[in-house]
């Protein structure tokens, strides 16, 4: 049993010796030495607690038998625990210095009876509180697990990542040694370094600071630009005061090397890469845009697991406070804007 529920019940079963024991006081305020009667019945009434909590422990140990079990161990509980006080009652008014005449053993049934609803009002509050506990232990472990899911998911999906843009750039260091650039190949190569300790951590926060995604997408850009020398250029519109807006990670250089990917790789001519943020009534928007060549179809649909990775992991990370909206441009390009939250998930 945790504590909190221990001291819930505890408090539960005072409450109900409370008011069980003003009630036999208020009864019995015209009986000759009413006040002395009410003295005695305090420890009555504190063996009542105890009784009950000798209930609940009786309870924990047939927990999970058969039901008809379980409640018949219960019931006999409830009529001795009843007769045990109804004993105790009788010892305690007319035996020990009585007031009231001598003991009538045979009115002990009738005093158990007498509070037998007071054991048995117990032991329902005991169950409804039991359920209750079970019910939130329940609700507690499914969270757990959800969050553990969508934790194991947001990391898998984190992972898919790095492998894919590891693939490209290793794709460019080969190229420029192919073209016999063993400057360009070298400065890819701590490009690639700086972008992986950046990147590649071990247990990666859930998010950065915008001008952390800037740096890591300056480390990428770095090795693309050794590949696509004097054809790619990168123009930043970052207010200042966005720069500490957070971001889940590596969910900016995925939407940059799409635009490379598919607005110059494989094409003639050059492309403006624009970066910018801004804030919005239901938080903020990172946008990423390219005046690269146009597609025959929306990009979107082409960016295997770049775009559909952030997607995902926006939905995992914020649910439908955050979301991804990509297209193609009809003068040519193709834009991206990320919708996110203003406040952390």
């Amino acid at each position: 049993m945790s504590e909190r529920r221990s001291r819930t019940l505890l408090l539960a079963t005072l409450l109900l010796w409370a008011v069980a024991f003003a009630a036999w006081t208020a009864d019995t305020l015209q009986v000759p030495f009413w006040l002395d009667r009410a003295l005695r019945r305090l420890p009555l009434c504190g063996g009542g607690v105890l009784l009950c909590l000798g209930l609940g422990w009786l309870i924990e140990r047939v927990r999970g038998r058969h039901a008809w079990r379980t409640g018949a161990w219960t019931a006999a509980g409830v009529v001795l625990a009843s007769l045990l006080y109804a004993l105790a009652n009788e010892l305690a008014l007319y035996v020990i210095r009585p007031h009231w005449g001598p003991p009538t053993w045979a009115d002990i049934p009738s005093t158990a009876l007498m509070v037998l609803w007071v054991f048995t009002a117990w032991v329902l509050l005991y169950l409804a509180l039991d359920a209750d506990a079970q019910r939130r232990d329940r609700e507690v472990r499914l969270a757990q697990a959800n969050a553990a899911a969508l934790d194991a998911q947001h990391r898998l999906l984190l992972q898919q990542l790095n492998p894919h843009f590891l693939f490209n750039a290793l794709n460019t260091v080969y190229a420029l040694v192919l073209e016999g650039d063993e400057a360009g190949a070298r400065r890819s190569l701590l490009a690639l370094s700086d972008f992986l300790r950046s990147s590649l951590e071990s247990d990666p926060p859930a998010q950065v600071p915008l001008a952390h995604e800037l740096a890591s997408v300056r480390h990428y850009l770095t090795i693309e630009l050794q590949r696509f020398s004097g054809r790619l250029q990168l123009v930043e519109a970052m207010p200042p005061e966005m720069l500490q807006r957070r971001l889940p990670p590596m969910v900016l250089q995925p939407l940059v090397e799409n635009c490379i990917k598919h607005g110059l790789a494989g094409a003639d001519g050059t492309m403006t890469i624009r970066l910018s943020a801004a804030a919005a009534d239901e938080g903020w928007v990172l946008r990423v845009a390219d005046d690269g060549r146009a597609c025959a179809a929306p990009r979107g649909g082409r960016a295997g697991v770049g775009l559909s990775n952030i997607a995902r992991r926006l939905q995992l990370l914020y649910g439908a406070a955050a979301r991804l909206e990509a297209h193609a441009l009809t003068e040519g390009g193709f834009v991206a804007h990320v919708h996110l939250p203003a406040t952390p998930p």
